[in-house]
């Protein structure tokens, strides 16, 4: 009897646990469910009332008034280039930075590894201001540096979840091609970074998912139109008189979608990078 009434409250709790986890998923979703539908009805079924949870129609109006009304098409192109170039730099720098951490032994270099992961701990806000009198002092505002530069000299994430993923790796594998007649770096791009594809992985996707997203750093960097982000030329969009809201649904729309294509496919490489760097149990 003890028993049952065992499986019954496991089954009871279960349904419950399944029942939470179903209304938080439609909670989450539901916004971004609702800028795709609207986005694909067209314009006329943007204001309809009572709204329509299941299009009706299929009309790409809003995606061409999108592009043509708005320096849309700019921004995307604007993006893809900060992405770009964002992912590739910081990947690479953050490993360099991560292979002397794990691998090189020097004074201080554990107070070292410490402070450079506490930064991620002082606030965005802190750092703004002298950052921009900084940017400004050396004129590139209205210029991408501001939003490429600083992700070249690494991230502490970054370079955590590398160094993480190097110190698991077998040091005979230095020795060997120390001497066979490597230095460091040759060590490091000839031997260690082929195998360091799990972490690079992890890293691309969170790289491309900060950057596709990052709102702040072009508002406060970027004042001319043909500099504007996607996010930047998106919140342009948004006026007080005449806003085309079917155009907005649409660009929303896509900018949602290019991060989730992205977290779908290389999901797998994402959690992987995560477990073999130590950060899943």
């Amino acid at each position: 009897m003890s028993l049952n009434n065992r499986y019954d409250g496991f089954s009871w709790s279960k349904g419950f646990l399944y029942i939470l986890l179903i209304v938080t998923v439609v909670f989450f979703l539901l916004p971004v469910y609702w800028v795709f539908i609207k986005a694909i009805n067209g314009p006329i079924a943007i204001f309809k009332y009572p709204p329509d949870l299941f299009p009706k129609r299929f009309s790409l109006e809003n995606f061409r008034n999108g592009f043509q009304n708005y320096d849309t098409m700019l921004g995307f192109f604007n993006t893809l280039k900060v992405v770009g170039i964002n992912m590739a730099g910081t990947a690479i720098v953050s490993a360099i930075v991560a292979y002397g951490f794990a691998r090189m032994d020097f004074p201080g270099r554990n107070v070292l590894f410490i402070i450079v992961i506490a930064s991620i701990l002082i606030p965005w806000d802190v750092k703004v201001i002298p950052q921009f009198m900084e940017f400004s002092y050396l004129g590139w505002t209205n210029t991408f540096l501001p939003l490429i530069v600083p992700m070249m000299f690494g991230f502490p994430f970054y370079i955590f979840v590398f160094r993480q993923f190097i110190i698991q790796i077998p040091y005979e594998l230095d020795e060997a091609g120390i001497i066979d007649g490597c230095n460091r770096l040759g060590v490091f791009f000839r031997i260690l970074l082929p195998l360091l594809k799990p972490p690079i992985m992890t890293v691309l996707v969170y790289e491309f998912v900060r950057s596709w997203n990052d709102f702040l750093d072009p508002l406060i960097y970027l004042s001319k139109m043909s500099k504007y982000t996607l996010s930047l030329s998106l919140f342009y969009m948004i006026t007080p008189f005449q806003m085309d809201w079917g155009a907005v649904m649409a660009v929303s729309a896509l900018a949602v979608l290019f991060p989730v294509l992205v977290f779908f496919f290389l999901q797998k490489y994402l959690f992987g990078g995560l477990s073999f760097s130590g950060l899943k149990g």
